[in-house]
Formats: structure tokens, C-alpha cells, sequence
């Protein structure tokens, strides 16, 4: 699945749980192992990080679930 830059995506990560968060460049879920995403939800705890609303977030295809929220 493509991705424009400032799409608003739901995410369900095996260890941050479920959150939202928005496309910082263009990318294909198809083509690409790294997503690159910057978090919309006020707060996500990870296994040993933080991340607050703003950040980029790591997001790897083996470990997340992604679809758009429009």
C-alpha cells in the first residue's frame, strides 16, 4: 500500500501497542521494511523508550500492522 506524506495512519505494533500516526515522506508498505512515521498520539511507552506526539517513531514492517484512517 502507498503512503503520501501527512496521511494519518492507525498502527497496531506487537511491543507500542495501537496508536496514530502521520507519514513524514512518501513511502509503499509493499517495498520498504522501515515505515517512516511521526506519532499523533499524545503518548506511546515502548519495551524500554517513550515517545510523545511530534516524534518519529520507529516502525518496522515485521512488527506492525498499518491502515489508514480515512
Amino acid at each position: 500500500m502507498k503512503i503520501s506524506k501527512g496521511t494519518i495512519v492507525s498502527v497496531n505494533h506487537s511491543r507500542k501497542g495501537k496508536f496514530q500516526a502521520m507519514a513524514i515522506k512518501d513511502f509503499d508498505t509493499q517495498k520498504e521494511e522501515f515505515y517512516p512515521l511521526a506519532l499523533v498520539t499524545p503518548r506511546v511507552k515502548g519495551m524500554n523508550n517513550d515517545w510523545v506526539t511530534g516524534e518519529e517513531i520507529p516502525c518496522r514492517n515485521s512488527l506492525c500492522k498499518i491502515a489508514t484512517t480515512n
